[in-house]
């Protein structure tokens, strides 16, 4: 005589609460995959500072100085650190810094000849004047143009101003919608200056203002709120040494990176700087 097996199934109430434990694991879980991801990005981003580190240094030996970092170029136009920095590693169109370069808005040499596109002939004698102080593959260019919707009301010349982005893809580009990073922020330190103080910018080795205009134009998703680094005194104590017995700034001899980090916000505890913080 056969005997019948009873077909089993799960229960409604066995299927809701094994559901119940994936979604309580799966909430443990995301945080610290999260967090991973952070860490991993920093890591990168780190990486990236490494090798702009290695192309200012050449750059230092072919011209005894880093490049400067003022907020403004020789004829008084706005383009500080950030854009200076974009230029010197891949240049205003991406095709390498030209040697006669004077670090200006408008991308001219001294006689008034434009160096890079859109105004230039690049020509073998254009090419022939360029020089990459950074590897292709660690160059991520974006303008003012991706970040924000209308920078010529800021900039005298518009979104053709190249900046040199981060790894954090925490920016949606405004003429393309894809992620991008924000501008890696560059300071130079002014060696003859020993202070490090906000009630005395001028005699601090570190200007804050060098990339003011950048930051006075708000996050790029609400440019009516500023970064938090737009404060003087965040600057400087985001950048100060506290492992040393008076004020001075953390790599007081040479330069500044910072990353604004995942929150694409600059001035808040996920920054990344170029030195341990």
């Amino acid at each position: 005589m056969r005997t019948k097996h009873k077909k089993t199934a799960f229960t409604i109430v066995e299927l809701l609460t094994v559901m119940s434990i994936i979604v309580i694991l799966i909430s443990l879980l995301l945080p610290a995959l999260n967090a991973a991801k952070r860490f991993s990005r920093k890591l990168l981003q780190k990486n990236q500072f490494r090798n702009i580190g290695s192309g200012l240094q050449i750059y230092e030996s072919d011209f005894d100085e880093y490049p400067n970092s003022y907020a403004k170029d020789a004829d008084g136009k706005p383009y500080c650190g950030a854009m200076k920095l974009a230029e010197v590693m891949a240049g205003q169109d991406g095709l390498g810094f030209h040697l006669d370069s004077r670090l200006t808005n408008d991308g001219q040499d001294a006689d008034g000849t434009a160096l890079y596109l859109p105004g230039a002939i690049i020509d073998d004698e254009n090419l022939w004047s360029r020089k990459e102080y950074l590897e292709r593959i660690d160059i991520r260019i974006c303008s003012l143009d991706d970040l924000y919707e209308s920078p010529g009301t800021t900039f005298s010349r518009t979104g053709d101003i190249a900046l040199l982005c981060d790894v954090f893809l925490s920016v949606k580009s405004q003429a393309t919608g894809g992620r991008m990073g924000m501008p890696v922020l560059y300071y130079r330190a002014d060696t003859s200056k020993l202070l490090h103080d906000p009630c005395s910018p001028d005699m601090s080795t570190y200007d804050y203002t060098d990339n003011y205009t950048l930051l006075d134009m708000g996050l790029p998703w609400e440019t009516d709120t500023e970064h938090p680094l737009s404060a003087k005194e965040e600057f400087y104590k985001n950048t100060l040494d506290k492992d040393l017995p008076f004020s001075r700034p953390h790599n007081k001899d040479s330069y500044i990176l910072i990353s604004a980090g995942w929150d694409g916000i600059y001035g808040t505890r996920d920054d990344v700087y170029n030195f341990k913080n």
